[in-house]
């Protein structure tokens, strides 16, 4: 068998054709793909999802952090903005 190369494009492609209900022979005799091939394309993708989710979570606690942060920074501003108003009657 020839190898080839293929693009992400093309993978996602396939693996949403086994995804799509079609069995593992199906999808290799349909791309000419083994079947060692889509074990570790799928093996590769669940890898980048975990990644995905570990990121995201992290940002997302990163970002409520930075909310927290802007809150209490918003609420100082307001208080000095009231105590400068009575000091300046």
């Amino acid at each position: 068998m020839e190898r080839r190369h293929h693009t992400d494009e093309e993978i996602e492609e396939i693996l949403a054709d086994l995804d799509g209900g079609l069995s593992i022979d199906q999808v290799t005799r349909r791309h000419n793909v083994s079947r060692a091939t889509i074990y570790r394309w799928r093996k590769k993708v669940r890898v980048h999802n975990e990644r995905d989710v570990k990121r995201l979570r992290h940002a997302d606690e990163e970002n409520a952090r930075l909310r927290n942060l802007l809150a209490d920074a918003a609420i100082k501003i307001h208080e000095l903005q009231e105590r400068l108003s009575r000091f300046e009657r």
